[in-house]
């Protein structure tokens, strides 16, 4: 017997004793793998969307804080 058939006849047994085969089971990684990346750059995105925010966001409230006080505490009307 030669070392691929000993794989394909200890793959077949396991694959009798598992819930699900040995193709499913790379399928059901495979998508697990692909759901990790998504989440990852999601992640991601958020991140730059907070940075971005947070970014513009300190700028214009210091310049509104300027304009205020020097213009005596009053806002435009």
């Amino acid at each position: 017997m030669t070392a691929d058939e000993l794989k394909a006849v200890i793959e077949e047994v396991f694959d009798e004793k598992a819930r699900i085969d040995s193709a499913t089971h790379g399928k059901h990684h495979a998508w697990i793998e692909a759901r990790i990346e998504r989440e990852q750059a999601r992640k991601l995105m958020y991140q730059k969307v907070t940075e971005t925010a947070i970014g513009w966001s300190v700028p214009a409230v210091l310049g509104g804080l300027w304009y205020w006080l020097t213009h005596g505490g009053q806002w435009p009307s």
